[in-house]
Parts: C-alpha cells; structure tokens; sequence
C-alpha cells in the first residue's frame, strides 16, 4: 500500500470530500514529513532490502479511495438540466485535455449531436520525431508512459458514462476525415492550441475534412454552410480565464505578468466549470475500438521509476491528487510557505503533470479553492494557488501574442548574445556531473522521475545560461524530453525568461547557488538523497564539499553566497515549469 494510504469508510470520505471543517485525522502539519517519506517503501508487502530507497506514488491512495473521489467528484459536476438538440454524429478529437470533467470540447459535441465519437490519434511527430535543433527524442519514455497511463483512464471513464475511446495510429489529417466519412460525422470537435505544430496540424485536418462529402442526412443545418462537408470547430480550453473574457485583444497582452495578472484580476471573471449528464451515450457502432499501445509500441524505451516520486497518470488520479492535498493532508493552507522545497510530494500541489496533458481542468482548482476558502480558511497561500494558474494563463495567451519568437534564440524581443553550444559541458550539466552538488541533484531527480521542484528549474537554467553560458535551448528541449509537465507555452516562456531573452525587459536573473543551497536546502537533505555519496558528510558539507566530490565543471560567474540578492529575487515570483521544444518557423 502507498505511503499515506489510509483505509476510509464512504462516511470518512464524504466528510474529507464536502467537508464543513479541517478533519483532525489529516490535519498533520510537520513539515519534515517531506524528508521521511523519501526513505519510506511505497508498498509494504516488497521483499526489497530496507536499504533499497523505493518510489513514492503520487498521489499517494489506494485504488478504492481513488475511485469513490471520482465518482464524488463527477456526481457533483452533473447536471439532469443539459438537454442535447443537435442531430447526426460528432466526433471529438482529443489532444491535450485528456479528461471528462469540465472538458468543453466534450460537452458542445455532445450537446450538438446524438451520438459522439471520442478519437485519439498515437501520431508519430509527437512519439517518434526528435527535437527541431539539437536531436533530443521528442518525448522520453517517463512522458510517454504518463500519457498512455492518461489515456487508459480516459477510455475508462468514458465507458463509465457510456463512451470509449476509439486508438488509431497515424497522423491525424489523415485519420480524423476518414472517420468524418465512416461516420458521416457533420463536425469534428477539438481543442484550440497556439503554438505552431499543434496549429498547422489543426490546418491540415480541417483542409482534409473540406474534401469529404457527406450524404445530406447527417444532421447539418443549412446556416453552417452550403457544401455538405464536415466541419473542424476549435474550442477554447485549457485555461482558467477564458481567451474571450479577456480585457484586450492577444496582441494588445501586457508584455509584464503583474500587469497581466491586476487587469484580469479587475476586470474578468472565471466561468464555472461545464456540468454534463451523468450518461454521455449511446456510443457508435464500432468493431474495433482499439487498445492503449505499450510504450515499446510507441517507438520508446521504457523507465522503471525506482527512486523520488512516481507519478500516476490520468483524470482519476489528478482528482484525487487534488482531494488528498486540499482536503485530506490539509496542505493548501501552508502552501505559500513550503512551495519553494524540493524533496518529497508535499512542498507543493504538484498539479503541473495532469495539467499538461489536460487531465485535470485548471477551472477546476479555481472552483476547489474557493470551495476550500469557504469551508475552512481564506489565506495568502490559497490565492498563491491562483497566482500560478495566472502565470499558466499569461505564457498561454503570450504565445499568441509572439508566435514562433518564443522559440527563437533571441526570443520575443531578438536579444542578441552570444551562445556556446559547448558539447562536454552540456553533457556535464544534462548528466548532473557539473561538481555542484545542488545542480546535479536537481538533474538527476529530472532524469530519474520526469520532475523537479520549480526551485530547482531557475537554478539549475541560471547555471546553465549564466555560469556556463550554454545556448538555452539546448536545456530547454532537454527539457522537453524528460518533464511529465510538458507544455510549449509555460516551458518556454519560463526559459526564455530566465535566459533573459523573454518578453519581459529584466535580463538579468542569476541564481548564486552558495545562496539557494544555504536557503533552500540547508541540512543538504535533498542532495544527500540524489547524491548518496555525500550522505556520510557533515550536514553543513554536503552542499559544500570541496574535494571530497568531484571537480566543478566550471567557475561560478558570482560565487559569493552574501552577493546578489537582488538577482535572486528577481525571480521570486516565478513559480511555472522550464521546458522546451523545438520549433520550425513553418510546420514539422
């Protein structure tokens, strides 16, 4: 059984889940729980060794507690008022938003058609290609088993409601209007993105889909055109704020967050979440649905977490990974104050995961910390919760505004710098081998697990851009190969960010590790759990331990640890993932 695994009745969870007061049994505050349940066996019937540092799951309940919060959760976001009027099939193409509740595309196909078709496409430019400049795979096997773990659940939520998940493999332009015409499907239902592959690929469908001529019977009504043709209609989602609500245009977005933030604070409001029936069928007529591929037929190579955390995916899992933080660990009150640590599953939400691949509905956060602040307390650490998604909003709607820039090597506003594509000192740094033991820990958790803290993300691109001065987005597609919490928009505003070539004017944000490590890991707990050979030191060493570790890779551009606050505290507030991925100025 998982570490924090308890056995609940219904009684206990209802109470947890609708709760009126903080529940004692969970109220447990002790922040050095983080460091024991690092060394903790994640299942106690293992035979391993005591010695053997196992994973931790996250989150961290059984298979009955998960299940009964899903279905808590989606018997409150059902509504018997939702009445469909529409005729003929729709099919829903899944992308990123690889959930039930609360997804858009899902309730307006639904509601404008009598039977619904949910689609997947496994397509090779996503699991099979490499990075636009440097050749890092695309997506690693840690990402690549996630994303299956989301779309099992995904079919077997859908099925619950009368649905499944039609699997095809191939390239979506190719599959998607094949199916319109099988189907004799009116509209293709799928969410709207920004950045230029997902966008050409939305281009290509709908180009494929005007060549497909449907019988006159398939439920269009005469206003949605004159060819009998299906048509792509790109919905909204994926955001807290919605990109309609918003008090400017795209290209009129404040090139500063906190600008940003304060005008959509003042002026927009969040809509609620989309209830929909508790039945979503009758599903089509389909001899073969198709199975989740393994991740050996994905063209990947498989990764067994051993060590750190292990994240589950899917809806199921990011419901309950909501619930145990909010409500069962009661952490959200705290969360300001501990979201700068980086060892075990508590310092933070740890929502980043299921947000990228869309299985958790940032309008859904929204809703559960007000609820939260309603039902147990209203604190800065409940609106820091906010404050993040904002940031994920920002770099969404910025992509918008700045196109393929945010990919170039000088970014949004072209800075020229010059950058050293430095071979033996890259593969330092991506193998933890650089001599600092804050940087190499960092990138081995990376490595190891598909995460690091946010903490960990500035400071290991400072060293990276500024102590060694290696062009950023070779980390940033690094990035992009092993981080669970992939997302172009957020991963590369950040990089851009911190190499001082974003959108926002402030250059220079350079981290003294002296600093960081004295700060934010002064016992050099985390180290010491990456980096087991320093586990014999003096606490006080084990970030500083001269020759007893190996040789530092580089000179540090500031090494005086008393030096540069300020730079430190330019990104204070930076509390969204790194990452990256390479992009084309034109298509693949």
């Amino acid at each position: 059984m998982a570490i924090f695994c308890h056995t609940l009745s219904s009684l206990s969870l209802k109470k947890l889940i609708n709760p009126s007061k903080p529940t004692s049994t969970f109220t447990y505050i002790n922040l050095h729980i983080r460091f024991q349940a690092m060394n903790s066996i994640s299942d106690s019937s293992s035979s391993s060794s005591s010695s053997k540092v196992m994973c931790q799951l996250v989150p961290g309940l059984d298979t009955n507690e998960k299940e009964y919060i899903l279905d808590q959760t989606f018997e409150r976001y059902t509504s018997k008022m939702v009445k469909r009027n529409g005729k003929g099939a729709a099919i829903v193409w899944f992308r990123n938003d690889l959930r039930v509740l609360d997804n858009e595309v899902l309730f307006k196909a639904w509601v404008n058609s009598e039977c619904v078709l949910p689609v997947y496409c496994v397509d090779p430019r996503v699991f099979q290609a490499s990075t636009c400049y440097f050749g890092f795979p695309k997506t690693g096997g840690l990402r690549g088993q996630f994303i299956l773990e989301c779309l099992v659940d995904l079919k077997k939520n859908l099925m619950k409601r009368g649905l499944n998940l039609l699997i095809r493999h191939g390239k979506p332009e190719e599959i998607i209007p094949a199916l319109a015409k099988d189907f004799a499907s009116h509209t293709v239902y799928a969410q709207k993105e920004t950045c230029s592959e997902e966008v050409n690929v939305e281009k290509l469908v709908s180009k494929a889909l005007r060549r497909v001529h449907l019988p006159h019977s398939t439920g269009r009504s005469t206003s949605q055109g004159s060819a009998n043709s299906p048509t792509l209609q790109l919905v909204w989602g994926g955001t807290m704020y919605h990109l309609d609500d918003l008090p400017f245009s795209t290209n009129s977005i404040p090139d500063v967050y906190t600008q940003f933030r304060k005008s959509v604070e003042a002026k927009c409001s969040i809509r609620s979440c989309a209830k929909i029936s508790m039945s979503l069928g009758p599903a089509p007529r389909v001899e073969d649905w198709g199975c989740v591929p393994s991740i050996e037929q994905l063209g990947l190579q498989p990764q067994e977490v051993s060590k750190g955390m292990r994240f589950l995916g899917g809806e199921t899992a990011a419901l309950s990974r909501v619930y145990e933080y909010f409500w069962k660990k009661d952490f959200l009150k705290i969360y300001k104050e501990t979201r700068n640590g980086m060892l075990g599953p508590d310092y933070s939400t740890k929502f980043s995961p299921w947000l990228a691949s869309g299985s958790l509905s940032p309008r859904f956060i929204y809703e559960e910390v007000k609820r939260y602040e309603k039902g147990r307390l209203a604190n800065d650490s409940t609106y820091w919760v906010l404050f993040e998604l904002i940031w994920r909003d920002y770099f969404r709607f910025i992509s918008f505004k700045y196109g393929n820039s945010i990919f170039h090597i000088g970014g949004p506003r072209n800075v020229e710098r010059r950058w050293s594509q430095d071979q033996r000192l890259f593969d330092s740094w991506r193998n933890g081998c650089t001599g600092y033991p804050l940087i190499d820990a960092n990138m081995k958790e990376l490595s190891a697990t598909g995460f690091m803290s946010n903490r960990g993300r500035q400071i290991v691109c400072s060293f990276l851009v500024r102590d060694m001065g290696i062009d950023w987005r070779m980390g940033a597609e690094w990035f992009e190969t092993f981080l669970l919490d992939y997302d172009p928009c957020s991963n590369y505003g950040n990089w851009t960010y911190g190499a001082g070539v974003g959108n926002d004017p402030r250059e220079d944000r350079y981290f003294s590790i002296p600093k960081q490590a004295q700060t934010y890991d002064p016992e050099g707990e985390y180290v010491a759990y990456w980096l087991p050979q320093l586990q014999e030191l003096p606490k006080e060493k084990r970030n500083f331990p001269g020759k007893l570790y190996m040789e530092q890779i580089v000179p540090l551009k500031f090494g005086n640890p008393n030096g540069h606050r300020g730079q430190d505290r330019a990104s204070a507030a930076r509390k969204t993932n790194y990452g990256g991925r390479g992009r084309k100025t034109k298509g693949y």
